[in-house]
């Protein structure tokens, strides 16, 4: 799945985060202080970054028809 461009629940931009994010918690900082540093507030936004799972290399495997 591919990280949404505005939070589904309060319509906040945060797509352009994602790789910041995804790129300091592989270096082993702790993720709420990285959400706190980006900026993101808000539980909703705090969810959509917790919750997200990469699947876009499994994905692209399968043949499309």
């Amino acid at each position: 799945m591919i990280i949404p461009i505005r939070c589904w629940s309060c319509g906040k931009p945060i797509a352009h985060l994602w790789e910041d994010f995804k790129e300091r918690t592989e270096k082993g900082e702790d993720r709420k202080k990285v959400l706190d540093e980006l900026g993101l507030e808000r539980y909703c936004c705090r969810v959509m970054f917790m919750g997200q799972v990469d699947l876009i290399d499994t994905a692209a495997r399968f043949k499309k028809f």
